[in-house]
């Protein structure tokens, strides 16, 4: 997904201060097994970390568990999701210097709306744990994850941040807690929509003329329906990758029925002009994936 255009004198530091920040780059001292070193960049700390190997015999290790990307900020910075909304830089892991893995893939669980003067965006903060997906090659016995990680660091200023990480995966011993933070993480994952609530029940086009008599913008009215009539609510909308869309806007809510607008403006089309559409609705401690396809703008 590629970001929103944004006010460089908000989100990019000066050049003197983006060189202070490369300096500040380190890797922290030896790490337990089961996770890599710290690495510090600005406000913010990452790393890998894993459930640790299988034993399957005596001195034979194999690796058939569970690793993710461990991101601690100071407070009162945040990160992003992987689509940053109106603003933002996009959390994003390359691990395609990895070995012994066939295939390796970050996943995101529920983010946060943040607004501020200039814009709303969508964010994590404090700790975060996010999930990858992992495909051993048939009879590895000693993968190694390697990722080349980019993200957001944001307060006042924003900054870009990178990290290169590795850690082999079938070393050292079980890690309980490195279990745990992930079995969690992997909780707070968005599940594909069901029949039940909470779900995206309709999507509606309308062309809405603004009141500054500008020529008619289309719109996309969502509803969902709820499972609660009371508990929290949010939506965040993804299009295809180039798209600068924004972020929903709870129009109304009547029980367990919401209402959201998003303006069309801003979504990618595909190769056959349809314009894809990921939608994460969060209702409370539950969210739901729904995908879709619009078709082509003007039809």
């Amino acid at each position: 997904m590629q970001h929103s255009p944004f006010s460089a004198s908000r989100f990019f530091a000066r050049p003197r201060a983006l060189a202070l920040l490369a300096a500040l780059a380190l890797t922290a001292g030896p790490a337990h097994a089961g996770e890599s070193p710290w690495t510090t960049v600005g406000a913010a700390s990452v790393r890998l970390v894993s459930t640790g190997p299988d034993f399957t015999a005596p001195g034979e290790a194999s690796f058939a568990g569970d690793a993710a990307l461990e991101i601690r900020l100071e407070d009162g910075w945040h990160t992003y999701w992987r689509f940053p909304g109106e603003a933002g830089i996009p959390t994003a892991a390359d691990f395609g210097a990895s070995s012994g893995l066939t295939s390796a893939r970050l996943r995101f669980p529920v983010p946060e709306r943040y607004s501020d003067p200039y814009s709303t965006s969508i964010v994590y903060r404090d700790r975060i744990v996010l999930p990858i997906d992992l495909a051993p090659a048939p009879g590895e016995a000693a993968p190694v994850l390697r990722a080349h990680v980019s993200f957001g660091i944001c307060r006042e200023i924003c900054m870009p941040g990178e990290a290169q990480l590795e850690l082999p995966l079938a070393e050292g011993g079980p890690d309980f807690a490195a279990r745990q933070a992930i079995s969690a993480a992997r909780a707070a994952l968005p599940q594909p929509q069901g029949e039940a609530p909470p779900r995206i029940a309709a999507i509606e086009r309308t062309d809405l003329a603004p009141a500054d008599g500008k020529e008619p913008e289309e719109t996309l009215f969502i509803t969902a329906e709820l499972a609660s009539p009371t508990a929290p609510v949010d939506l965040f909308v993804e299009g295809a990758e180039g798209s600068y869309n924004g972020v929903p806007t709870l129009m109304e809510r009547d029980g367990t029925t919401a209402r959201f607008a998003l303006p069309a403006r801003g979504l990618a089309s595909s190769a056959d002009g349809t314009r894809p559409l990921a939608l994460t609705l969060v209702e409370g401690a539950a969210a739901v994936e729904h995908r879709t396809a619009l078709p082509p703008a003007g039809n």
